[in-house]
């Protein structure tokens, strides 16, 4: 009876559950439908206008995220040109350089003999080039070539003759029109001296020098009275090459750009362009700079010094290395161009200017007096020169070289007026670029940085030039650097024309949608009206249907569990032989065989668990597996986070956005090292950590590694120690990147861990392992939870504290790759007194 109501009971209750849960729904979504009917049209509107431009904003984001990463990718390329062009063309003039010293080594051999000494001459002579014939246009506001300078295209392949398999990209060009060849002598002058400083013989190829035999123990008998070689030619030993600097007359200019009829009424002067130095296209007409570089060399005859043989370098051989570069895609240029900011320069091992598109920038000596011009110096430093009563030199010799150079400060305007612009890098204060060029080649390096100048962003290259004889050999610098600028807009022009394509695109899309957005707004009205009235009628129907549905199933289900209650009751009072009866096929059926399918596998439960642990431990080695081969899909959104936030913190002007990208890219490098170690523990579970050994330099390891801590260590007020034993062995065939991954790990807890006092790296042998102890003057680990430190996701609250951060891996995975590399990782500790990890390596010859 009681069983009977109870079903009764679930008969009205699985009724009622039908109907409220389709009947309800139904009655409440169709009067929903009819109530929002007129609100969803403006709804929709509005909600399409703000999609709208949502979408139109976010095309926009992207098309200038795209465009900025054209831009640095086309910028980080045309650097990386320039650097090489750069290097290449001071290792070219370092090359060159030491040709001649070979040319005065072959000359020392020659008996002192005018005609022996011309016929040397006579087969050291190269080709240079220059430009053609330019004048004043019609209207004298520029420069024009009298004939056009440009290659001849006809002479470029034929793109359409190109095989099928070639002819994707097919890019040809016609040979370089570098100028107006000159075949020229490499030297103006040889000469031999005696040991009292008198010229015996001497060959001149041009008018640039004197022919005559001149006393050179004495200035005035020197090239413009400048040269003070004598005293250096005494002092060389046998074999040794004397190199002097560049000397030349020095050529002013009253105008300061391009030289035109205006400009130069405006200086106040005479319109004589050819009287003032040569300045490329500003002035193609000027006075050349014309000078030597000298090389001497004693003269050996029966191994006693008889004598001095000199050659005199012509300059412009030494010139022409940078005056025909361009960094742009003409490659080569007949004339320099000053004015667009794209050609190349050079200056000497005292960052004087030798080679410049403006002549007037070059220092030379006064022929009158054979002294030094004055170099251009900015204003203050020109003032305080005048109040000092001295000569330029005396004065110069007293001030600091790249003093506080800055865009700041302002040129002399008394130089200017004057027309004596010399540049010497040392003091030429108003050019903060001098102190990078400086700062990139002092130790015979190279690099770039880029500089608002002169109303353009100019990426600016440096690089040493690695010639080392006489004078030279004295710095790393060598004989000087050669420097090389560009226009920046012209390294991503491409990238600028299609983001303002982008634009107008955006901007036609922007009205095109406007137009259709009415006529898709009132065709909305008209269906939401239509599908209002339809969803009423058919929800009627429906929900008549689902009761009658409902009651009937109501009743057949009731009766299927009655059976099967009583069949459970069965086999829940003992009887385990019981098993259900099975009517039919469907879900009911279905759940009577899965019971006894149930009852007849509970003696096999043992045997089943046993599988089941088997089969949770190859599942535990393909999660391994897997988090090992999911290393680009974790790090791939992590570094665009983090390049993002990189580019916001720098684009961002305001200091709070600022700082909340500041705040996400740290956030996000944290996240990135904490995802870098557990795939590295997961790599290593499933074996897919792979080595790969070279020969390791122990001692530049442990110094750069300990250099690379230095700066946080003593930030934190500590001192840092390196110690490495006498027995070290040069070299350890092992896995740098690992090794580096585990020290660096033990020298980032050391500072971290250690408020004063120090920390340090010993390195020493023990038998056939090198032994790496980390040390620190720390809190120290309690004895018994120095284990514990080595324990995945282990922190524990006597020895690391939250305001320390971190995941608890870096240990763990420290271990795991010190016994990857065959060694092993230990620590031992004090409490108060500090901590020392040691990381054993076995000791493996090179090569092995």
């Amino acid at each position: 009876m009681a069983l009977g109501t109870w079903m009764k009971g679930i008969r009205a209750k699985l009724i009622a559950i039908f109907v409220v849960i389709k009947v309800v729904p139904l009655v409440l979504l169709a009067l929903l439908a009819w109530s929002m009917a007129q609100k969803l049209g403006q709804s929709v509107s509005g909600q399409a206008e703000a999609m709208a431009e949502a979408m139109l904003a976010t095309v926009k984001q992207v098309g200038d995220a795209a465009t900025g990463d054209a831009i640095k990718a086309l910028d980080d390329r045309a650097r990386e040109g320039m650097e090489r062009l750069t290097t290449d063309t001071a290792r070219a003039v370092a090359a060159f350089l030491y040709d001649r010293d070979s040319d005065v080594r072959q000359a020392a051999e020659l008996t002192p003999d005018a005609e022996a000494y011309r016929r040397f001459l006579a087969h050291r002579s190269r080709t240079l080039y220059g430009h053609g014939r330019w004048q004043l246009s019609a209207d004298q506001k520029r420069w024009e070539p009298v004939e056009p300078e440009t290659a001849d295209a006809r002479l470029a392949a034929d793109p359409r003759q190109a095989l099928g398999d070639n002819a994707k990209a097919f890019s040809a060009r016609p040979p370089e029109l570098l100028g107006v060849p000159e075949r020229r002598p490499l030297f103006v002058e040889m000469s031999f001296v005696d040991t009292q400083g008198r010229e015996r013989v001497k060959v001149t190829t041009g008018p640039l020098t004197q022919p005559g035999l001149r006393d050179v123990s004495r200035p005035e008998g020197t090239f413009l009275k400048a040269e003070r070689y004598w005293p250096e030619l005494k002092r060389l030993k046998p074999g040794e090459i004397y190199v002097s600097e560049v000397i030349g007359a020095y050529v002013g200019s009253r105008v300061i750009g391009v030289y035109l009829p205006e400009s130069a009424r405006k200086a106040g002067v005479d319109f004589r362009p050819e009287e003032s130095a040569y300045a490329g296209t500003e002035n193609p007409v000027g006075k050349r700079f014309r000078a030597i570089v000298r090389w001497a060399m004693p003269v050996l005859k029966g191994g006693k010094v008889t004598g001095y043989v000199t050659l005199a370098l012509d300059h412009d051989h030494i010139r022409q290395f940078t005056d025909r570069l361009s960094p742009t895609d003409r490659r080569y240029t007949q004339i320099g161009d000053a004015i667009v900011g794209n050609y190349a320069f050079m200056w000497d091992h005292k960052s004087r200017a030798i080679s410049h598109p403006r002549d007037y920038f070059i220092p030379g000596y006064d022929p009158a007096t054979g002294k030094p011009v004055v170099s251009w110096l900015d204003q203050s430093l020109y003032e305080a020169w005048q109040a000092s009563g001295k000569s330029a030199q005396d004065f110069l010799a007293g001030v600091k070289p790249f003093d506080g150079q800055s865009l700041k400060k302002k040129p002399a305007a008394a130089q200017i007026k004057a027309g004596t612009v010399a540049l010497d890098c040392r003091y030429l204060n108003f050019s903060p670029q001098c102190t990078g060029w400086n700062q990139l080649t002092e130790k015979g390096g190279s690099g770039s940085f880029e500089i608002f100048f002169s109303g353009l962003w100019k990426l600016t290259t440096a690089a040493a030039i690695p010639y080392y004889t006489g004078q030279y050999g004295r710095t790393p610098q060598g004989f000087g650097f050669v420097t090389i600028g560009a226009n920046v807009d012209d390294f991503h022009r491409a990238a600028t024309e299609s983001a303002k394509r982008i634009g107008a695109t955006i901007a036609e899309r922007d009205r095109d949608f406007q137009a259709r957005r009415q006529g898709l707004l009132e065709s909305i009205g008209r269906n939401l009206a239509e599908t209002a009235t339809a969803l009423g009628l058919s929800t009627l129907m429906m929900g008549g249907l689902v009761i009658v549905v409902a009651i009937w199933m109501a009743q057949f289900i009731t009766r299927r569990i009655t059976d099967m209650i009583q069949g459970l009751g069965r086999f829940e009072t003992g009887e385990m032989s019981h098993r259900l009866e099975v009517h039919s096929d469907d879900e009911m059926g279905q759940l009577a065989r899965s019971f006894n399918r149930m009852a007849d596998t509970v003696q096999e439960s043992f045997q089943r668990s046993e599988e089941a642990r088997s089969k949770a431990e190859e599942a535990y080695r393909l999660k391994s597996e897997f988090l090992a081969s999911m290393s680009h899909e974790l790090r791939t959104p992590l570094n665009g986070i983090l390049g993002y936030s990189e580019l916001l913190r720098l684009e961002l002007t305001e200091p709070d956005q600022r700082e909340f990208a500041a705040t996400i890219h740290s956030s996000g490098e944290h996240l990135l090292n904490i995802v870098n170690d557990i795939l590295d523990l997961a790599k290593i579970e499933a074996g897919g950590i792979e080595l790969k050994p070279l020969d390791v330099d122990v001692a530049r390891l442990a110094s750069e590694l300990v250099g690379a801590h230095r700066a946080h260590a003593r930030a934190k007020g500590l001192e840092v120690e390196l110690e490495l034993a006498a027995d070290l062995p040069a070299t350890v065939h092992t896995d740098a990147l690992r090794v580096r991954q585990i020290l660096n790990n033990l020298l980032n807890n050391a500072v971290k861990f250690t408020e004063n006092g120090k920390i340090g790296l010993r390195v020493s042998r023990e038998g056939a392992q090198l032994a790496f102890a980390v040390f620190d003057t720390g809190r120290g680990i309690p004895p018994e939870a120095l284990e514990l430190v080595f324990e995945r996701f282990r922190q524990l609250d006597h020895f690391v504290t939250r305001d320390h951060g971190g995941s608890g891996l870096g240990l763990a995975l420290a271990r795991e790759l010190a016994h990857l590399l065959g060694g092993g990782l230990s620590v031992t500790s004090r409490v108060g007194a500090g901590s020392t990890f040691t990381f054993h390596l076995p000791v493996q010859e090179p090569g092995s």
